[in-house]
């Protein structure tokens, strides 16, 4: 039952095929299944790394040949800084991968700098994970309540049609007057009329609030897909022109081009750590907003009589839904902030947290308008 509900609303709540799927962009566009031979990313990477290296070297010769032949002072350390770039750049990526060095290791030096925001993260993983168990059994809950309360409304429905149709039949309005009098047969229509009508608004009420709770789970996984997915882009990037700027801080002018990139690398990738933080706290709250709501379907769907006073009284059972959403979308644009509090001096992507605020101000605007058009 519940994969046929979900397919009335077109989207989960926790999608993670598709988070999968977004990971693992990076790992795809260095496949050799991608494209061939190499990944599109591959030669590129490639060559950042060769140039890197080769550009170390060159400066190390440079180095040398001052030292030896215009007999400048011998400084070791600063023989060792180009050196050091050079066997980096060999580390940089798996050499199972790369093939540079002939060895089948899958370590490189991206994971020794990665490893501490990965353990965090792991850790704030598994944290929503276990909130994302409660919150699908929650929500399987609220769809086979929606279900349910949609099954009765049709039955009201069509007893409601069949009554107003059967008012609206002159044989059968000329014979009802004969039988039990005018105006028994004036009040009779005038409650059939009244009937249809609340069943018309209210079927109105019902297919809103299936919009409402559609367009709150899209703006939440919105604000989810962009954060992970500009994450995903900034790592590529820094991955594969990195060696550039390793190989730039050797010139005097850019010295402190390396340290700079490693705080740009670490803070991204403790995006990943801060957003299952965030998402944590974030499902809490659709916890409690998915408890109200099942509180609401229960008592609609207790009885038919009750099913008749709630379309008498319409309301919106996603309301506080979407308002959840729109709160949590508001709370994943701290994501990059809360990255860059981690390292000292991080930068901020403001590309992640300004697309969140114009998706969540226009889905707000949309919301409002459409609830102002339907009053109207």
């Amino acid at each position: 039952m519940a994969d046929n509900i979900l397919s009335d609303f077109g989207i989960n709540i926790l999608e993670e095929e598709i988070d999968d799927v977004i990971f693992q962009t990076n790992e795809f566009l260095c496949d050799a299944t991608f494209t061939g031979q190499q990944g599109p990313f591959w030669w590129i990477l490639q060559m950042c790394m060769a140039l890197a290296a080769l550009f170390s070297l060159v400066v190390a010769a440079q180095l040398t040949y001052k030292m030896m032949v215009k007999h400048e002072p011998l400084d070791v350390m600063k023989m060792l800084k180009p050196l050091a770039v050079a066997v980096i750049m060999c580390w940089w990526y798996p050499p199972a991968d790369t093939g540079i060095t002939n060895s089948n290791s899958s370590w490189c030096f991206l994971d020794f700098l990665s490893y501490i925001p990965n353990c965090i993260g792991s850790y704030t993983h598994d944290l929503y994970e276990a909130e994302a168990t409660q919150i699908s059994d929650k929500f399987t809950e609220v769809q086979e309540l929606i279900h349910t309360r949609d099954t009765i409304y049709n039955g009201l429905q069509a007893k409601a049609d069949v009554a107003h149709k059967g008012s609206q039949d002159p044989n059968v309005t000329e014979a009802t007057m004969e039988q039990v009098g005018v105006p028994h047969v004036t009040k009779m229509e005038e409650e059939s009329s009244e009937m249809w009508f609340t069943s018309l608004t209210s079927g109105a009420i019902i297919c809103l609030d299936k919009i409402v709770m559609t367009l709150a789970l899209i703006v939440y996984r919105i604000g989810w897909w962009a954060t992970i997915y500009v994450q995903q882009i900034l790592l590529g990037m820094l991955t594969i022109f990195g060696p550039i700027q390793w190989a730039f801080s050797l010139l005097p002018k850019w010295e402190g081009a390396w340290a700079k990139w490693i705080t740009r690398y670490l803070t991204v990738h403790f995006y990943g750590a801060m957003l299952y933080f965030v998402g944590f706290y974030v499902l809490l709250l659709f916890d409690i907003v998915l408890s109200i709501q099942v509180e609401n379907l229960t008592a609609i769907t207790e009885s038919t009589t009750s099913m008749v006073g709630y379309l008498k009284n319409s309301f919106f059972s996603a309301g506080y839904l979407m308002a959840a959403s729109i709160v949590a979308l508001k709370c994943l644009n701290l994501v990059p902030d809360l990255a860059s509090w981690m390292i000292p001096e991080g930068d901020t992507a403001f590309s992640t947290r300004n697309f969140g605020e114009g998706v969540a101000q226009q889905a707000k605007t949309t919301a409002t308008g459409a609830i102002g058009s339907f009053m109207k």
